[in-house]
C-alpha cells in the first residue's frame, strides 16, 4: 500500500525546477507573478484593479454568460472577463484604499528613517554590545521585560524575499496534486466506501482510512516524498499523518452546506460518538482548534496545502509514541525537503501579505499545530482505552497503524 509509483524529478537543491514562464489564469498571455490571488498579466491585474468593487449590474454580457476569455478576445466583454477573475481566486479585500496607500507609504518611509538611523549607529552600538558587563548591573535589570509582548514592535522589512516563478510553479502543483489526491485514491482503490453511513465507533474509525488514503495520494505526487525509501515513507505516515490528517479537515469544510466532506458522494462524519468518548471539554477544545484552522483556510487554501507538505517531512512531530519512531535512514533528504517547503511557505506569505501579515500568519499556523499536538495525545489515549482486543481486529490495517496498534 505504501509502494509509490510514476517516479518524478527530485526537487532537492541539486535539482530546484528552473524558471519558466508563468501563464495567465484569465487570458493565457504572460504573467509575472501573483495579483490579488491569482496569477495574471499586467492588464488583468489592471483590469481587476479597476472594476472589482464595482456594482454586480454595472456590465453585461451579450451572449450566453460563458465567453471565451483570451488575449484576442478579453476587451469584448467585461461581464465574463470579471466573473472569470473572481472564479480564478482574484480576491476585493486584496485591493487597498486610498486610505491604505498612505499609510503604507507613510510606514514605508518610517522604515527607511529607521534604518538609515540604524546605520549611522552601528559603530556606537557594537562598542557598547562589545563592553564588558558589570556583575553588579545584573540585579537592576527590570524583571518586567521578560513579560513583555514584543509582536507589536515588528514592522515590515523594507526588503523581502520574493518568490521567483520556480517558487510559483512549484506552489500551483503543490495545489493541483492536491485537488487530484480524491480522483487518484479512488483509481487505485479505498478500503472503505465513502458514501456508506458510520453507524458504530469501529465504522467511524474505518471510514478515517479514506482521508487517510487521499492523503498518501497527494503526497506520492510530491517529488520529494516519492523519492524517499520504502521504510521512511512508513515511518513519516505512521506518526506524522494524525497530525496532517487533523490539520486537512479544515480543507475539507463546506461553508455552504457546513458539512465536513470531501467528495459529492461523500457522506457526513458522524460525531455523537466523540463528546461521549473525549468528554464535553476536550469535545470543545477540538472544535475550537478546528474553527482555528478553518480561519487560516478561509484566509488563504494555500497556506494550508503547503503545510501539510511541512508536517509531513517534519521529524519527531508525533506527540503519541514519539519512543518508538525509528531513525531515518535518509535524515538529510527528509530534513532538505522539510526545510524547502518551510522556506517556500514562509515566501509565499511574505511575497502575497507582506512581512508583518506573514510573521502573524505564520506564528498563528505554529499555535494552532501546537495545540493540535496536546489534544491528540489525550485522544488517542481514550481510543486506545474504550477498545477491547475484538474490538482491535474489526480495524482496518492503515487505521491500525494510525493508531500505531501493533
Amino acid at each position: 500500500m505504501y509502494y509509490l509509483q510514476n517516479k518524478v524529478q527530485s526537487s532537492n537543491k541539486k535539482n530546484r525546477p528552473k524558471d519558466v514562464s508563468l501563464v495567465c489564469v484569465i487570458c493565457g498571455s504572460s504573467a509575472h507573478g501573483y495579483n490579488f490571488g491569482a496569477i495574471t498579466c499586467e492588464g488583468c491585474k489592471a483590469f481587476f484593479r479597476r472594476h472589482a468593487r464595482k456594482a454586480p449590474t454595472a456590465f453585461h454580457c451579450d451572449g450566453k454568460g460563458d465567453c471565451k476569455i483570451t488575449v484576442e478576445t478579453r476587451r469584448f466583454c467585461s461581464a465574463c472577463r470579471l466573473a472569470k477573475c473572481f472564479n480564478s481566486g482574484m480576491q476585493c479585500d486584496r485591493l487597498l484604499t486610498v486610505e491604505q496607500k498612505a499609510e503604507k507609504r507613510r510606514q514605508i518611509e518610517v522604515n527607511r528613517k529607521l534604518a538609515l538611523s540604524s546605520n549611522l549607529s552601528t559603530n556606537e552600538e557594537l562598542q557598547l554590545s562589545t563592553a564588558p558587563m558589570s556583575i553588579d548591573l545584573l540585579p537592576s535589570i527590570d524583571t518586567d521585560i521578560l513579560l513583555t509582548d514584543f509582536s507589536d514592535f515588528l514592522s515590515p522589512q523594507p526588503q523581502q524575499t520574493l518568490l521567483n516563478s520556480g517558487d510559483l510553479q512549484r506552489i500551483e502543483a503543490v495545489s493541483c496534486c492536491y485537488q487530484k489526491r480524491i480522483e487518484l485514491a479512488a483509481r487505485d482503490g479505498l478500503p472503505w466506501d465513502p458514501s456508506m453511513y458510520s453507524r458504530t465507533f469501529i465504522d467511524v474509525l474505518n471510514s478515517h482510512s479514506v482521508p487517510v488514503m487521499r492523503l498518501l495520494s497527494f503526497f506520492k505526487q510530491i517529488p520529494e516524498f516519492d523519492q524517499l525509501n520504502i521504510d521512511d515513507k512508513v515511518t513519516l505516515i505512521k506518526y506524522n499523518i494524525p497530525t496532517v490528517l487533523s490539520v486537512n479537515r479544515a480543507l475539507s469544510y463546506n461553508p455552504d452546506t457546513h458539512e465536513l466532506i470531501e467528495s459529492s458522494s461523500d457522506v457526513q462524519d458522524n460525531i455523537e460518538f466523540y463528546p461521549v468518548l473525549h468528554g464535553y471539554n476536550t469535545f470543545q477544545q477540538s472544535k475550537k482548534v478546528f474553527l482555528s484552522f478553518l480561519h487560516l483556510v478561509k484566509y488563504d487554501r494555500k497556506i494550508i496545502e503547503l503545510a501539510l507538505v511541512v508536517l509531513m517531512f517534519t521529524k519527531g512531530i508525533s506527540t503519541t509514541s514519539p519512543q518508538d519512531e525509528k531513525i531515518l535512514n535518509d535524515t538529510m533528504s527528509v530534513y532538505r525537503a522539510h526545510n524547502y517547503y518551510t522556506e517556500l511557505l514562509w515566501k509565499y506569505m511574505e511575497t502575497v501579505y507582506g512581512y508583518e501579515k506573514a510573521v502573524s500568519l505564520f506564528s498563528e499556523l505554529i499555535n494552532h499545530i501546537i495545540s493540535l499536538q496536546i489534544l491528540q495525545e489525550e485522544i488517542q489515549k481514550n481510543i486506545l482505552r474504550v477498545l477491547s482486543p475484538d474490538n482491535t481486529d474489526e480495524l482496518l490495517p492503515i487505521i491500525k497503524s494510525v493508531l500505531c496498534i501493533s
